[in-house]
């Protein structure tokens, strides 16, 4: 009984996984639907989305994401800084 309670855990897991996967795709589309100055308000680059969507398909684009553009926003405190330095 309890071998057949974890293989069911397992398969509630694993169809979870794959409704976030399926829900952050959604996402990655919905950035795709914007132009490029959009996307560069928000941090990203178009060869961003491209990056992302080649990662493995249950992997998270969107953190991939959030970290390009977190860089891009660290660098640009960085280059202001030096320009008024």
């Amino acid at each position: 009984m309890l071998a057949f309670a974890r293989a069911i855990g397992a398969g509630a897991k694993a169809v979870g996984g794959i409704g976030r996967a399926m829900e952050r795709r959604r996402t990655l589309n919905e950035l795709a639907g914007l132009d490029d100055h959009m996307l560069s308000d928000i941090g990203l680059t178009r060869s961003d989305l491209r990056d992302a969507t080649a990662a493995p398909l249950l992997s998270d684009p969107t953190l991939a994401l959030a970290q390009r553009a977190s860089e891009r926003r660290t660098s640009a405190r960085f280059a202001r800084g030096a320009r008024h330095s």
